[in-house]
């Protein structure tokens, strides 16, 4: 278990509504964890690159299966089409069900590239590139007014980054503004959720819960057709 697991778990399940789920689909998860094991669910789904039945980045995910809760937590950022990434989530979810995944900065110290609030030998380095395949982050006009994300602005100064969302847009290759999207996503309400840890290596989990419509737009529009 890493250092963050039990606060980043207690996170988690604080997000989510506390209830029985009648499946739940596991994305970017090989096996259980405390985590996991945490949620009420009378089915549960793994799908990982390690077990061979998911990639976040392929054309077609492959999942034929309909869940009333979608989990992704740690795993999004590897996502080059944000977007597409929300949208195949929605697509496997049942009307009224929940998606909940985050996008998080600073954890980049495994990689031999890194930055958003890290320096390496005295210069700021990239985390986003081919070899590390950290490619995105979701922003929301929210973040900048939250506590969370204050607390981790002050704590990476000594990193030299004095303007947070500066950097993200500078350095994050896939960057999508939720909130001037400009497109019709099939949900019907987003709930966003942030937790910082660390102020000597700061990290920032910014987690979303979205729900998706009580109506299947998609199967509306075939009925309709």
């Amino acid at each position: 278990m890493g250092k963050s697991d039990p606060h980043v778990f207690n996170f988690y399940k604080n997000i989510l509504p506390d209830r029985l789920y009648e499946n739940v689909a596991f994305l970017g998860f090989s096996k259980s964890n405390n985590f996991t094991d945490s949620i009420q669910s009378l089915t549960k789904d793994f799908y990982d690159m390690e077990l061979e039945n998911w990639n976040i980045n392929n054309d077609a995910w492959g999942i034929e299966k309909k869940y009333d809760l979608v989990v992704c937590t740690r795993c999004p950022y590897f996502a080059k089409d944000p977007r597409s990434f929300i949208e195949k989530s929605l697509e496997i979810l049942r009307p009224s069900g929940y998606l909940l995944a985050d996008w998080g900065l600073g954890d980049h110290w495994r990689y031999e590239n890194f930055k958003i609030g890290w320096i390496k030998n005295g210069e700021h380095e990239s985390a986003y590139s081919e070899d590390n395949h950290l490619w995105s982050f979701v922003w929301h006009q929210q973040l900048e007014l939250m506590p969370e994300f204050l607390k981790f602005s002050e704590n990476v100064k000594v990193k030299g980054y004095h303007d947070v969302k500066k950097a993200i847009e500078d350095e994050v290759p896939s960057l999508m503004h939720l909130d001037k999207s400009g497109f019709d996503m099939d949900f019907d309400d987003i709930k966003v959720s942030m937790l910082t840890l660390w102020p000597d290596s700061p990290q920032l989990y910014v987690c979303y819960l979205f729900k998706k419509a009580k109506i299947d737009y998609e199967l509306a529009q075939k009925e309709s057709n």
